[in-house]
């Protein structure tokens, strides 16, 4: 969620290069973006602009900082959810096909969709590849419904400038992480998803209690030295 007092160059600057982290291809990553309508279209601009400056190309050339997908059969994949936002109607703000310099491995442009509606393809499903969406809400509460109109739960943030109202709404969402301003995990603590995106968690002691066995005795009387 990027709320209204988000500094939106900062958000796409950030949500850009967290992107870039194995191509898309990390089940928790910040893929559907709810910003309120008036600021929907600089938004898409800034995100476009820091999205498509990637460098894409050989992973192990230091330069790169996106590489190719996992497989040609992942490749198809992707291009096939792109190919249905622009048929759904979705607003195809920069990407979209393959890289023109790289003419061999699965490699597929950085690409954000603007305007897309919560209820298109490529909002309801995970792309697990370099393809944001970016999706008009008309005020907060309407984005925080949004956010939660979904069947997963994983991972999320809320882009603002007040801590205290980052906390708030993070409150509200149906995530089993919610970071601020970034992408943010800690396997040191609980980690894990709300809905479809799974049950239990891992990492801290939320993580170990499902290894454990509980035991329950049940007495007559106190047991001497009882407090």
């Amino acid at each position: 969620m990027i709320l209204d007092d988000a500094d939106l160059g900062a958000a796409a600057q950030t949500i850009a290069a967290g992107e870039c982290m194995l191509t898309g291809q990390v089940c928790s990553s910040l893929t559907r973006l709810i910003v309120t309508r008036k600021r929907h279209d600089e938004f898409v601009e800034a995100l476009s602009e820091a999205f498509s400056a990637k460098v894409v190309g050989d992973p192990f050339d230091d330069t790169t900082e996106m590489g190719p997908l996992a497989a040609e059969r992942q490749r198809d994949r992707v291009e096939g959810y792109i190919a249905k936002g622009r048929e759904e109607g979705a607003t195809l703000a920069t990407g979209g096909g393959r890289p023109s310099h790289l003419d061999k491995g699965w490699f597929v442009e950085p690409t954000v969709f603007g305007n897309v509606d919560n209820g298109a393809t490529i909002a309801r499903e995970e792309i697990f590849g370099p393809v944001l969406t970016v999706i008009p809400a008309d005020d907060e509460p309407a984005a925080i419904a949004t956010a939660n109109d979904t069947i997963y739960g994983l991972n999320s943030s809320v882009f603002t400038e007040d801590v205290d109202r980052a906390r708030s709404v993070a409150a509200e969402l149906r995530a089993g992480t919610v970071g601020h301003n970034a992408f943010r995990t800690d396997f040191g603590i609980a980690f894990g998803g709300f809905k479809q995106s799974g049950q239990g968690r891992e990492g801290g002691i939320e993580g170990l209690r499902s290894y454990l066995e509980v035991k329950t005795v049940i007495l007559e009387g106190r047991p001497e030295g009882y407090r």
